[in-house]
């Protein structure tokens, strides 16, 4: 930094520094001090004499002959060269002292500056180095883009006419995979990635879109099957889930005492699997499936309930308060389907099974007590260790914490089963 205008310059080495033409001048007066000849000294330019004093009044160097003339010590202050070179040499030390820190601290900074460029150009090649992986990642996801657009062309070639409808465009698509094969540059070739996974997301919406259509149709195709014969007449609509086609409760049908005959299932009920939907108040019915276990008179009884056939079904009933709550064995019950004690519906139907079953959580079964000659049930929603039962007649297979949630529920009375039915080949 320059004493006088304070412009800071920078240099990488001693040899790039400026001139300090004050810190010269300083040690000339220092050189001066130092001399012992008395011709090294300057002369009075008035009386050509050895320079001898300096008078700090007039500011002049001046000899012994000006001193008894012209400066006399009484008018002047005069002191020796000596002391006036002291004087200088400590004023221009201290003034030299702040620019020598400065010195010292730009070359600390500039070794600094040294590390912090090595350091850069370390993580500059780290950096390179892990643009290259990410790049060949890149070029390799692209490959795979490649293949994936070929295979679902390959797959989506037989449903020309449901893309036609859906008037799909490809522009876009066609666009990135030309840009991808021309491209030159990575950014370009991750622009071109970006957009072919967007087209194949849009592509899988096509999918999705296809399928529900095909769906509708389906649906469309079995709905509204119409069961009949002697002693009925009703409606049960039909529909698909997981590729299953469901038959729900007859509707619109005249209730009818006498032993019917089951439509949908024949005389064998074991295996057979049937639905509940449980509905909360303004809230998406939930769906439980029931799996029979064996053929006996209360899964026939159970069947007729879920299928209408006889006037009656579980749609419209609520749940009673569970029992054990919170012991072994809880259980869940749902209220008579004829407002009364729930009698059976069959001639035949007989108390007990000759099978016993270990009572266990999803287990479908007697209500103990009033189980005899009524058809209620109770859905175990926890196991009872040691204990047996030859009234068990089904499990629950999916949607067991559905009924554990209506068990904890307060608002259990607002609970409903708003459908039910049968799966074919389940």
């Amino acid at each position: 930094m320059c004493p006088k205008c304070r412009t800071l310059y920078t240099a990488s080495n001693i040899k790039d520094i400026p001139i300090n033409f004050s810190l010269e001048s300083v040690l000339n007066l220092l050189d001066i001090s130092k001399s012992t000849k008395a011709n090294d000294l300057p002369e009075c330019i008035e009386h050509l004499l050895q320079v001898s004093h300096r008078c700090s009044t007039h500011k002049a160097w001046i000899c012994k002959r000006c001193v008894r003339e012209d400066h006399s010590m009484q008018s002047c202050k005069i002191i020796s060269v000596s002391d006036e070179l002291d004087i200088k040499k400590a004023m221009q030390v201290d003034q030299s002292n702040p620019l020598l820190n400065t010195f010292e601290e730009t070359f600390t900074k500039s070794d600094d500056c040294k590390n912090l460029y090595k350091q850069l150009l370390k993580e500059c090649d780290e950096d390179v180095i892990r643009y290259e992986k990410m790049t060949k990642k890149l070029q390799e996801k692209c490959e795979k883009v490649k293949k994936s657009r070929k295979q679902i062309e390959e797959r989506y070639e037989n449903f020309g006419q449901m893309l036609d409808k859906q008037k799909f465009k490809k522009r876009v698509f066609d666009k990135a995979v030309t840009s991808l094969r021309s491209s030159e540059t990575i950014r370009e070739v991750a622009r071109c990635s970006v957009e072919v996974q967007t087209e194949a997301e849009k592509l899988q919406l096509v999918s999705q879109e296809i399928e529900k259509e095909i769906k509708k149709e389906k649906e469309l195709v079995l709905q509204s099957f119409k069961f009949k014969d002697d002693h009925m007449l009703g409606y049960a609509e039909m529909s698909v889930r997981n590729g299953k086609p469901h038959v729900h409760s007859l509707q619109d049908i005249d209730s009818c005492k006498s032993s019917p005959n089951l439509l949908i299932t024949g005389e064998n009920t074991d295996g057979i699997l049937t639905f509940m939907d449980i509905a909360w108040p303004g809230r998406e019915p939930r769906r439980v499936y029931m799996k029979m276990l064996g053929n006996t008179a209360r899964a026939r009884q159970h069947l007729l309930l879920v299928t209408g056939q006889c006037g009656y079904s579980y749609i419209g009933l609520t749940f009673y308060s569970p029992g054990n709550k919170g012991k072994p064995g809880e259980y869940i019950v749902l209220h008579p389907y004829d407002g009364k004690q729930g009698a059976p519906l069959l001639e035949d139907f007989t108390e007990n099974d000759d099978i016993k079953h270990d009572v266990k959580a999803g287990h479908i079964c007697g209500t103990g007590l009033s189980c005899y000659n009524s058809a209620l049930f109770a859905f175990r929603l926890g196991d009872m260790p040691g204990n047996t039962s030859n009234t068990v007649f089904g499990k629950v297979t999916s949607g067991l914490e559905i009924l554990h949630d209506v068990a904890k529920s307060k608002k259990r009375r607002k609970i409903k089963v708003v459908d039910c039915g049968v799966v074919l080949f389940g």
